[in-house]
């Protein structure tokens, strides 16, 4: 079922490759990320520090109507969270696969247009990897370790998916957008605390050939 929801995505965005009147092109960005965590048997949730992580990759658009879109994109996206306090810091890094499917509402101003979207995303972890240093009255210790999502005993799991929006401006070829997406699915393996992404980026593409 799980290969079934990733495949699902790349098939739309095959169809809209092929489709005539598509656009697409390359797009970068960087994020704000973290979790949302909760500690089932206190109920207690904790705060984190948001962690500043990077995107890449490509977008797609095809027009359904002059200003109704259905859009697609393939990005590597960094997640993942941080906390710092008095006894030291830690930093988990999350690399993703990140793949939304979103429609979208534009509306002409002048020579811009501004938009809004919505939609599902599907996501697959490739990497994973947690850092932390200890400062506890001059002792001091550093711990590292990788994440294998594969592995029966992994804190995290691989796949995850959720809700998309937001919206932003475009002139021409050029775009910039913000949204923040939420994750529909505890990522942690734990019995006792759940776990989802939380993440706002912004993002600008360039649409190869597009001259509106």
């Amino acid at each position: 079922m799980k290969r079934v929801i990733v495949f699902i995505p790349f098939v739309a965005i095959s169809m809209m490759l092929s489709a005539q009147g598509v656009h697409f092109g390359p797009q970068i960005g960087f994020s704000s990320t973290s979790l949302i965590e909760k500690n089932e048997l206190t109920g207690i949730t904790p705060e984190y520090d948001l962690k500043i992580g990077y995107q890449i990759g490509a977008a797609a658009e095809i027009e359904i109507m002059s200003f109704v879109y259905v859009g697609a994109s393939a990005n590597f996206f960094q997640k993942g969270t941080r906390i710092a306090d008095d006894w030291g810091n830690s930093k988990l890094k999350l690399g993703y696969i990140d793949i939304p499917i979103y429609i979208g509402y534009k509306v002409p101003i002048g020579n811009v247009s501004v938009f809004g979207n919505v939609g599902p995303y599907t996501s697959v972890a490739i990497v994973g990897k947690y850092e932390s240093h200890i400062d506890m009255g001059g002792f001091e210790e550093d711990f590292e370790e990788n994440i294998d999502f594969g592995d029966e005993f992994s804190s995290y799991k691989r796949f995850d998916s959720g809700l998309t929006f937001g919206g932003g401006v475009e002139f021409m070829q050029w775009q910039v957008k913000a949204n923040y997406a939420f994750g529909f699915i505890d990522i942690s393996t734990s019995d006792f605390y759940s776990a989802k992404n939380s993440v706002f980026n912004i993002t600008c593409a360039y649409f190869i050939g597009r001259n509106y």
